[in-house]
């Protein structure tokens, strides 16, 4: 009797410690929540925005580039197929001229196709037929040229198509990958939203910093090249970056250099990497304004020299075409466009 009462005074005492466990668990588990929850800080803000930009640079570059590829494969194929149809016209006109000759052979003869055409001078007849003999062989070789030139154009198309198809079906794959894009964007303007409330203007600055353009030398006065690429940059300074920007209202990096030296007489794909293979390489000693700075391995964003150590980029999402100093970051490459 002893021994039960004895435990009958500790179940109360048990019961109240599970009780007060279970009271202070949830209290625990919400308090580790509430850590596990914290708001980021300015700095964990733009170290993901970076990141995002980053990631954002090689997507929009790859699918840039698979469309310039696909651009140039229709061009080349529209190319053969004009070659293709000149060489058809010959051909046909070739094959009406020997089935004519041809006709001509059976309804008369060979001799008497001589004969008429001199039947007083049995010389001169032998050698015209030997003439119209040599005549003929020569359009049969002819013909024999042309069919293996036809079957090498048709050939040649048939790859094309394949390569198109090809190219088609990268873009479609890289649709995806833009649809990713698309996402990152919608991303970089939330946490772009979180930064403006946790650091505010400063801290959104520092992500793609910019200095005002009195900065920088006065955009160059000369005549076009180089002097109007530049003079073209500095004109769209503070227009929003947009992914396949190419002006007039606003711009991705390649898109920004495209169109300056287009103002300058040259032609640049719209792809960073694309452009990297234009013109000439220099090296920063070498640099002259209007020529184009590289970033990034694989080369994904482009800016433009303007001297004085100073670039004008067409930045990030949520930023602008800015005026920045020009030897930051993952420098990989310098290139002068015109040589």
């Amino acid at each position: 009797m002893v021994r039960v009462r004895r435990s009958a005074r500790r179940f109360p005492r048990i019961l109240k410690g599970l009780l007060a466990l279970a009271l202070t668990l949830p209290l625990a588990l919400v308090w580790a929540g509430g850590v596990a929850r914290a708001e980021p800080s300015a700095s964990d803000l733009q170290r993901q925005l970076r990141r995002l930009n980053g990631e954002a640079d090689q997507a929009v570059e790859r699918y840039l580039d698979a469309k310039l590829g696909l651009d140039q494969a229709r061009a080349s194929l529209g190319d053969l197929q004009r070659q293709v149809e000149v060489a058809r016209r010959q051909l046909d006109g070739l094959k009406g001229l020997v089935s004519a000759q041809a006709a001509t052979a059976y309804m008369f003869g060979p001799a008497d196709v001589a004969l008429m055409l001199n039947p007083g001078n049995a010389d001169d007849t032998l050698d015209r037929m030997q003439t119209l003999s040599l005549l003929a062989q020569r359009a049969s070789d002819q013909l024999d040229d042309l069919g293996i030139a036809d079957r090498a154009f048709q050939d040649e198309m048939a790859r094309l198509r394949k390569v198109e198809r090809e190219r088609e079906e990268q873009v479609r794959r890289l649709a995806a990958e833009k649809a990713k894009v698309d996402q990152l964007v919608l991303r970089t303007q939330s946490l772009l939203g979180e930064l403006r409330q946790a650091g505010g203007a400063a801290a959104l600055d520092a992500i793609d910093p910019g200095l005002p353009a009195g900065a920088a030398p006065p955009p160059p006065s000369g005549g076009g090249g180089a002097a109007a690429a530049v003079r073209y940059a500095y004109a769209q300074i503070g227009k929003p970056y947009s992914f396949g920007g190419a002006g007039p209202d606003s711009f991705d990096c390649s898109g920004l250099t495209m169109m300056a030296w287009r103002q300058g007489g040259i032609a640049l794909p719209h792809s960073a990497a694309a452009q990297s293979g234009i013109g000439r390489r220099v090296t920063q000693a070498e640099l002259l304004p209007g020529d184009l700075i590289f970033r990034y391995s694989p080369i994904s964003h482009v800016a433009i020299y303007v001297g004085g150590g100073y670039q004008i980029a067409a930045t990030h999402t949520g930023s602008t075409v800015k005026l920045q100093a020009a030897f930051q970051g993952p420098i990989v490459a310098y290139s002068r466009p015109n040589g």
